[in-house]
């Protein structure tokens, strides 16, 4: 494994990968004790449970003052290999918290808003697969675009969207798009989850995540794929819940990414 920029590299008994600095006692010391990040963020008495693909913990920041918490996500499969392998994949190039530490820092660097990759450790699985988690700073309050959108869940309120913060949210996912594509950051997997909505200055801000698939490179990249990909998985969500967003918010979202689907 190479250990990207601005990390150290990190061992545990089955278990190798890379952290930032100050987070690489702990790292360590927690892989001896539980052999696995996920495990011990399962055992954590004071994990919070965050829904995602499968469920992922927050736990409290070791060391830091002032309530900060980190999300400890185990990899797992998506599309119709996820019955097969799960949390399993191929020994073939980087692995996936080498990429998404890579491309995120890439992104954070082009000024683009996602959470700061903590860790990132590798446990083989047999000769040919390996499984892994990773580490980052959460990000709160806030909430998915999806549940948002479709759950009626407002970022830091008990009260359920309007339908103009519908309208923002969907329109701040949008800029957010048109930005990393101006940025050189091709997603591959852009969807509603994987937009974290939260409350700025000027009012609803996104935040991109689950960079693993996502690519860096030196020169724009096409709009329009990654929008059209974004809505795909909106008109799913709407099919899904019978909840339809509107033409209000359909509006914005158009005009935020220049009606590039």
């Amino acid at each position: 494994m190479s250990v990207p920029d601005g990390f150290v590299a990190v061992r545990g008994v089955g278990a190798r990968g890379f952290a930032r600095p100050e987070a690489a006692a702990w790292v360590e010391a927690t892989l001896s004790r539980w052999g696995t990040l996920a495990r011990a963020a399962r055992h954590s008495d004071d994990a919070v449970a965050l829904q995602g693909r499968g469920v992922v913990r927050a736990i409290p920041a070791p060391g830091e003052a002032g309530g900060g918490r980190w999300v400890v996500r185990r990899y797992l499969r998506g599309g119709w290999m996820a019955p097969v392998l799960h949390d399993r994949y191929v020994r073939r190039g980087l692995s996936r918290p080498e990429r998404e530490a890579r491309a995120s820092d890439a992104a954070r660097a082009r000024g683009i808003p996602t959470p700061r990759v903590v860790a990132g450790i590798v446990y083989p699985a047999g000769p040919a697969f390996y499984r892994a988690d990773l580490v980052t700073r959460f990000v709160t309050p806030s909430v998915d675009l999806a549940d948002l959108l479709f759950r009626d869940r407002l970022p830091g309120s008990p009260d359920p969207p309007t339908a103009a913060q519908r309208a923002a949210a969907l329109a701040a996912a949008g800029r957010l798009t048109r930005t990393m594509a101006r940025a050189g950051l091709f997603h591959r997997d852009l969807n509603a989850k994987n937009f974290l909505v939260v409350r700025g200055e000027d009012g609803l801000e996104a935040r991109v995540l689950d960079l693993d698939r996502a690519r860096a490179v030196s020169d724009p990249v096409p709009l329009a794929p990654m929008a059209a990909r974004l809505t795909r998985s909106l008109r799913k969500f709407e099919t899904t819940t019978g909840v339809a967003l509107g033409e209000e918010a359909w509006a914005a979202f158009r005009d935020a990414t220049g009606d590039a689907p």
